[in-house]
């Protein structure tokens, strides 16, 4: 972008800074950087966008903006969304990052959105900034990719840092250990205004909230035994069969998702026959495995969502392997992956 300097004045004079900052933050990142550099206010004007959402991977980048909100406090205010992301080249030294993070984080004193990936976190960093309390917080992600947690005080973080943040309303828990999730369950969580909710299932019958509008649960084979009490509580919210579970304790819920590498496909369709009637509103069913190597049967799909579609009328759109359909005019038709996502209200993260 090239800016004469009579252009310059020519803004300044005719233009007031509410348009030059919408006109700012419809220009690409690089245009922002070079613009600081025209005048002293454009810098002001362009500070207040360039901090505002910062997503980082987790490289030299990580500790030069380390560096600078800590040594720059009014910098590190203008920060609402600070997301660190794992490289795809994989990272050798996650302990130096851990404390850099830690650091950063805990400077962002105005910060709204926090998400830093779980293998960036080792189960002492976490903790550390777990104890860590941010006022305007209202969606967070953390997870450590550490399997157990032993020190017992350590434990009961999580649940403390959840009780001194009711205002999140999007909560995205990744692989906190198993000791941590259990000694979470003894405690209340009241989240008034959570909306959207991603865990291991053993957090949910801590967690109070009565605005509950998404859920997705880490399920493995330790947490069978908690599918009843699991969702139980979250009807009151809003080594049995999850599936069969939800049908009886949340008849009214609108979308479905299933993602397993067993049993295979065929036998989940001949399952869900039996439970999909008692949905009384089921609009949306994804069915799919969780590894890239797909069971492939004979017949082809055509047959398996006719089944579906019979014991559930009210389904609009239905996924199974990586083919998705949609019903329109009361007749089948395919529809791209992205395009179910949207229908089903799947396409955005927790």
């Amino acid at each position: 972008m090239v800016l004469t300097r009579r252009a310059h004045k020519a803004i300044l004079q005719w233009l007031p800074n509410e348009t030059i900052t919408e006109i700012v933050q419809a220009a690409p990142r690089s245009d922002q950087a070079s613009l600081c550099r025209v005048s002293k206010l454009f810098r002001d004007l362009c500070l207040l966008i360039l901090y505002r959402v910062v997503g980082l991977e987790a490289d030299a980048s990580v500790a030069d903006f380390g560096d600078t909100v800590l040594s720059n406090a009014a910098l590190a205010g203008l920060v609402r969304s600070y997301s660190v992301h794992f490289p795809r080249a994989g990272m050798a030294h996650v302990e130096r990052f851990s404390q850099v993070l830690v650091d950063s984080s805990k400077a962002l004193v105005r910060l709204e959105a926090l998400s830093i990936h779980h293998m960036l976190l080792t189960d002492t960093h976490l903790e550390m900034l777990l104890r860590w309390t941010f006022p305007h917080l209202v969606r967070c992600r953390l997870g450590t990719a550490s399997s157990h947690w032993n020190d017992t005080e350590e434990q009961d973080t999580l649940a403390s840092f959840l009780i001194r943040h009711p205002g999140l309303e999007n909560l995205h828990i990744q692989h906190i250990p198993y000791a941590l999730e259990r000694s979470s369950t003894s405690v209340r969580i009241p989240l008034p205004r959570l909306q959207q909710l991603r865990c291991p299932p053993r957090i949910i019958p801590s967690i109070v909230a009565l605005r509950l509008k998404r859920v997705q649960l880490y399920w493995n084979n330790d947490d069978l035994d908690e599918v009843e009490n699991t969702f139980v509580a979250l009807k009151a919210m809003t080594a049995s069969d999850v599936v069969d579970s939800v049908s009886r304790n949340l008849p009214h819920t609108r979308t479905l998702q299933l993602q397993s590498d067993y049993p295979p496909l065929h036998e989940a369709i001949g399952h869900l026959k039996n439970c999909l009637p008692r949905f009384t509103g089921l609009a949306f069913l994804s069915v799919h495995p969780m590894s890239r190597v797909l069971y492939v049967r004979e017949g082809g799909v055509s047959e398996e969502i006719n089944v579906l579609s019979d014991a559930c009328p009210t389904l609009e759109a239905c996924r199974l392997r990586r083919r998705a359909f949609r019903k329109v005019d009361g007749m089948w038709e395919t529809c791209c992956l992205d395009v179910f996502n949207e229908l089903a209200g799947l396409s955005g993260t927790i």
